[in-house]
């Protein structure tokens, strides 16, 4: 019997390595279950085996089971067990899904003061900055929400033509006025605004992303159930209780697309990365209810880093930004397009 046992230790190295590759391939091929299965046989012989917990954690994640990988993850990185940076990205990524971003906020703060993860500084360090800048713009728009909330029934109050006023800027004004008459025009709910914001979404002259805060102002203002918009000379149907009231509710993709920007361009000043959030937050407001495949993030992170530099008159090639980025001109070129199409970035960039 000892000796039986002996061998085991020896053999269980082998055997770990085979069921972890066995693991990893079935859950590339979506066979969860049977990944599952292998890690298991692993956890029966050895409950702590590092590897084969955050293989586990990662198999849960791709099933969609976030909820079973988190306490995993968690007492992974409590007990700094396996390879801490390994355990790091894991747990950071599924918070970033679960959009914890307490947790992720308390972290990263930890990350920071952890010599392992002196190499992935930058990255930690980027990561913190666009949760900085997103919470401050948070903040602010929540200030002036109030604010406007305020002035507008203020002045519908005492003119009994202010609101007609306001129709009048939403039909005949300027991109301004016309922004400024639908941000107003949520706070002053009724039968007819609400019937106006409805056939302003179908008129052919407004600007896309108008049309993207007249939906916002809509289910602001406890509107549900489908609609109908015109855009790029199509008839869309969406629900409005669909529509992203924050920046935060955007699909997934579209947010990485930030995230891996702010990483690859940590360096540049705060400024780069807030035009650059500006612009791509203009290009999803304008395309909704379509959205970009943002399979690849990299891709769109490298055509939007380089519409940046272009709007900013800065000297870099789409060729040095592709090997920053690790992908091709050509990709960089073809969602360039888009994003300029869409958001005429090339007129911009003359104007400026």
């Amino acid at each position: 019997m000892p000796q039986d046992d002996k061998e085991n230790v020896i053999l269980f190295p082998g055997f770990a390595q085979q069921n972890l590759r066995e693991a990893r391939e079935a859950a590339e091929e979506e066979r969860y279950a049977q990944a599952l299965e292998y890690v298991q046989e692993i956890l029966r012989l050895a409950p702590d085996h590092p590897e084969a917990l955050l293989t586990t954690a990662d198999i849960l994640t791709r099933a969609g089971r976030l909820e079973e990988a988190l306490p995993l993850l968690t007492q992974m990185w409590e007990e700094q067990a396996g390879d801490v940076a390994e355990t790091f990205r894991a747990y950071l990524g599924l918070l970033l899904k679960l959009e914890d971003f307490e947790r992720i906020q308390s972290l990263l703060a930890q990350a920071t003061e952890m010599k392992e993860l002196t190499p992935f500084m930058p990255e930690i360090k980027a990561i913190q900055e666009t949760f900085q800048m997103v919470e401050t713009q948070r903040e602010q728009w929540e200030e002036e929400e109030r604010f406007s909330r305020q002035t507008a029934l203020q002045k519908a109050e005492l003119d009994p033509s202010y609101v007609s006023r306001l129709y009048e800027k939403l039909e005949g004004g300027t991109f301004e006025e016309q922004l400024g008459a639908i941000e107003q025009l949520k706070y002053i709910q009724s039968p007819e605004t609400i019937s106006v914001l409805r056939e302003y979404l179908m008129l052919v002259y407004p600007d896309p992303m108008l049309k993207t805060f007249a939906l916002r102002a809509l289910k602001k203002m406890g509107e549900t159930g489908p609609i109908f918009l015109y855009k790029f000379d199509q008839k869309f149907e969406t629900k409005i209780e669909d529509v992203p009231l924050y920046d935060e509710e955007m699909p997934e993709g579209e947010r990485n697309v930030l995230e891996r920007l702010s990483t690859i361009a940590y360096e540049r000043d705060a400024s780069f990365i807030s035009f650059a959030f500006q612009l791509w937050m203009e290009y999803l407001f304008a395309m909704y209810p379509l959205h970009p495949n943002v399979d690849t993030p990299d891709e769109w992170a490298a055509a939007l880093h380089y519409g940046v530099s272009r709007l900013l008159r800065m000297e870099q090639s789409k060729q040095e930004i592709a090997k920053l980025y690790q992908v091709s001109s050509f990709q960089i070129q073809r969602n360039y397009q888009s994003l300029s199409e869409v958001l005429h970035l090339e007129s911009r960039t003359q104007d400026i």
